[in-house]
């Protein structure tokens, strides 16, 4: 998966789908302030209370996850193939 600009239109995107059983458990870390140059890739449809975003910032990329009432949390910067993969794990419901 190459990481580039989306289409589509603001405010939709995927639907998540309840996560597997057996899914991945994501290591989620407090938001840290955005990256001067940061650039949103991708996001899931905003129509549900958990929101996702793969973001790209400073040559790394990482997940953003809001949830409605909750504090903003990310993942930890990583290379753009192991967010790539991580993002489709989540959208595939095999992560969360």
């Amino acid at each position: 998966m190459t990481l580039t600009a989306t289409e589509g239109h603001a405010d939709h995107g995927y639907h998540v789908p309840r996560p597997n059983r057996d899914a991945e458990l994501v290591r989620w870390e407090p938001a840290t302030a955005a990256e001067d140059r940061r650039r949103v890739l991708r996001w899931t449809c905003r129509c549900r209370s958990e929101v996702y975003y793969l973001v790209s910032a400073g040559g790394r990329g990482y997940i953003e996850r809001r949830r409605v009432g909750e504090a903003n949390v990310q993942t930890a910067r990583m290379r753009h193939a192991e967010v790539a993969d991580l993002w489709e794990r989540i959208l595939l419901g095999q992560a969360r």
